[in-house]
């Protein structure tokens, strides 16, 4: 069962407009007076740990469900690999930079355990809690042949809490009107994707029990 075409390319084009709103968004902010580049790459490197982040987990729900009919699984993995690849390189940098930068008063230890930081408390504990979820994945997964199966997919299944926690570090850490439309939009279609999933999932079981 695949997803209808025009709901494809709708989805497509509805979330590069919003990638496209919140860059030109932060262009503009970055552009005016009192904003350094180590800001500039500050929120640019987390833009982009978000949007891979996204990518990558909606890659993975494609290969749990055999593409959906709009990738076969194997690029779907290929792409799923690459895109959390990329967001973990993207988020270590947004980290580092972030205690960094003599500006944000972020002690090194904050960005490790969470309620830790004299600013931004919540918005920055949430982001540390994203960031033990990803480097939890991370570890699962090179240790994938070491763990049972039901022990990896269950500290895999995690990445949505981690996504999640990501979303909501993204929202309160700014107050870009830009950036919250994308989180809507993105964690509205990985939901939307995941219960697809789940509804096909369903159909397949019962298809076998009959």
């Amino acid at each position: 069962m695949s997803l209808p075409r025009w709901m494809m390319a709708f989805g497509l084009m509805a979330a590069g407009a919003l990638v496209f709103t919140g860059g030109t968004e932060l262009i503009t902010a970055a552009s005016g007076p009192g904003m350094p580049l180590m800001w500039w790459s500050i929120r640019a490197l987390g833009l982009v740990a978000m949007v891979s982040l996204w990518l990558g987990m909606m890659f993975g729900v494609l290969v749990s469900s055999k593409g959906l009919g709009m990738v076969d699984s194997a690029t779907a993995l290929l792409l799923h690999k690459q895109q959390v690849l990329a967001a973990s390189v993207a988020t270590a940098l947004h980290v580092l930079l972030v205690v960094a930068d003599t500006h944000t008063d972020v002690p090194a230890v904050a960005a490790l355990v969470p309620m830790t930081s004299p600013i931004l408390t919540g918005p920055i504990s949430l982001g540390v809690l994203g960031l033990w979820s990803m480097i939890a994945i991370l570890v699962s997964t090179a240790l994938r042949e070491r763990l049972s199966p039901t022990a990896w997919r269950a500290v895999h299944a995690t990445a949505f809490g981690g996504f999640g926690v990501a979303l909501a570090h993204g929202w309160t850490a700014g107050t870009d009107t830009g950036l919250r439309n994308l989180y809507l939009v993105t964690g509205a279609s990985l939901a939307a994707a995941t219960v697809w999933r789940v509804i096909i999932a369903s159909r397949a079981d019962a298809g076998a029990a009959a």
